[in-house]
């Protein structure tokens, strides 16, 4: 009898401490939550309204993304390709009050952007999120994605890092146009990520922030990826400082080593190979060629044997001032020379954009950049980047790419040149322009007639 009693009695208890067990959250969960609560009062939901002119006429366009405050001063740190075509912008914060924002600064090729809360008629503090460091994290590590995907904001999702080096091509460009990734690597998550948790953090379960989000691959289950905190910690400070980021340029174009070694000549884990140069670039200047190997830049020597490694070459060069002299070791065949390369600032990748209204296009100033990435000869004149009558393209007239380099006979030497001319045109009712474009290698004349209510009619290319 005492057995049963006994035996009954340690069952009660097995099943109030299973129970007990089971009620409370495991150390994960707890840990989620506390991140959770230390962040999402600081994550924002962004609203701003973008100028798009690639359908050759201005159209203003409401997006949707996300952002983190990381400045007591109100300073949200989000996405280039969120803010930064912005005309207006919205925030609603994590008190679901809605406030204006003003946009800082950004840079496209790290694809961050800074805007600052309008906080005059705000009530109560606001919650500031902590940044990380990106260099401790660790694959398999656990991570949390916040944002606003597909407009459904101070969401949360889970999951951990896949990888903390996911190299991408520098060639892909953001959905404002311009290249990204030349300059770091990315954390991949198979936390989910979506269009609209642009610009959110991913969080460690301490409640710090390792990483922007910032791009995901569509109609794949969790391939999510975010900008290493320690490359945003150091071009938001410089945002803040100076309004935008500045780096040089020497016109290098480089590849990875691997399996190339023995045929340049070099030992492994040496070296960086050019694969191409920019005409016209310091590094042309200087008579370094395609197949030459850097070995050094100023006694620091370099190598990149797989593409992961070739962000961090670009990222020196571009950490020069502009006009600073910089010397390359090269090994070119089986000796080794010394290069003397004075840098220049990259400067702005993509053009202003303008609309020329009345006469039914719109153009961008051409960049640097934009003559290298379109084999131009040089940056005169004015890029078109779209027709607003898809007429205008079917009769064989303009076409998106075309470069104006006149309007009347009067040479277009850049921007400001043309909005200049077209208004001028404008004021004085011209009804019938004449454009000298650059098509390939060829040179051809159009004319555009405008008639009362400023619609546009093509006549037949001369």
């Amino acid at each position: 009898m005492n057995m049963r009693k006994s035996l009954r009695l340690f069952l009660m208890i097995t099943v109030a401490v299973a129970a007990t067990a089971s009620a409370a959250p495991p150390p994960i969960q707890e840990q989620i939550f506390k991140a959770r609560d230390k962040v999402m009062p600081a994550v924002v939901h962004i609203q701003p309204v973008i100028k798009n002119y690639n359908t050759g006429e201005l159209e203003k366009q409401a997006v949707v993304g996300s952002g983190v405050i990381f400045h007591i001063d109100g300073y949200v740190v989000t996405n280039y390709h969120v803010a930064g075509k912005a005309e207006r912008i919205l925030c609603t914060l994590g008190d679901k009050e809605i406030v204006s924002a003003e946009y800082i600064g950004g840079d496209p090729p790290t694809d961050i952007a800074v805007i600052k809360l309008n906080l005059d008629k705000h009530k109560g503090p606001i919650v500031v999120a902590d940044f990380g460091n990106s260099d401790s994290i660790q694959v398999g590590q656990y991570v949390l994605a916040m944002g606003s995907p597909l407009s459904l904001s101070r969401s949360v999702s889970a999951g951990v890092i896949s990888t903390r080096d996911r190299y991408f091509s520098p060639d892909v460009r953001l959905p404002t146009g311009e290249r990204t990734g030349r300059y770091n690597l990315w954390i991949q998550t198979d936390a989910a990520i979506n269009p609209g948790n642009s610009g959110g953090p991913l969080v460690d379960l301490s409640g710090r922030i390792v990483g922007i989000n910032s791009r995901a691959t569509i109609f794949a289950n969790n391939l999510g990826f975010a900008i290493p905190i320690n490359v945003v910690r150091e071009v938001t400070e410089e945002i803040i400082k100076n309004g935008k980021v500045e780096r040089s340029w020497i016109g290098l174009h480089c590849q990875a080593l691997m399996e190339l070694e023995d045929y340049f000549g070099t030992q492994r884990n040496t070296g960086v190979l050019i694969s191409s140069i920019d005409p016209g670039s310091p590094a042309e200047q200087s008579y370094l060629k395609a197949g030459d190997i850097i070995l050094k830049v100023n006694d620091q020597e370099v190598s990149a044997r797989f593409v992961e490694e070739l962000p961090k070459f670009y990222y020196l060069i571009s950490r020069f001032k502009p006009g600073e002299k910089i010397n390359l070791e090269v090994l070119r065949g089986s000796e080794t020379y010394t290069f003397g390369v004075v840098t220049k600032s990259l400067g702005d990748l993509q053009g202003e954009d303008f609309e020329a209204k009345g006469w039914g296009f719109s153009v961008k100033g051409i960049t640097r950049q934009m003559k290298v990435e379109n084999q131009l000869d040089d940056t005169v004149g004015v890029f078109l980047i779209g027709v607003k009558r898809v007429g205008f393209i079917e009769d064989g007239g303009l076409f998106r790419s075309d470069v104006i380099k006149a309007v009347n006979k009067t040479e277009i030497t850049g921007l400001s040149a043309f909005a200049d001319l077209y208004k001028q045109l404008t004021d004085e009712g011209a009804e019938k322009i004449l454009l000298t474009i650059k098509r390939g290698g060829g040179t051809r004349f159009i004319v555009v007639t405008v008639d009362k209510d400023g619609e546009e009619e093509l006549n037949e290319e001369l």
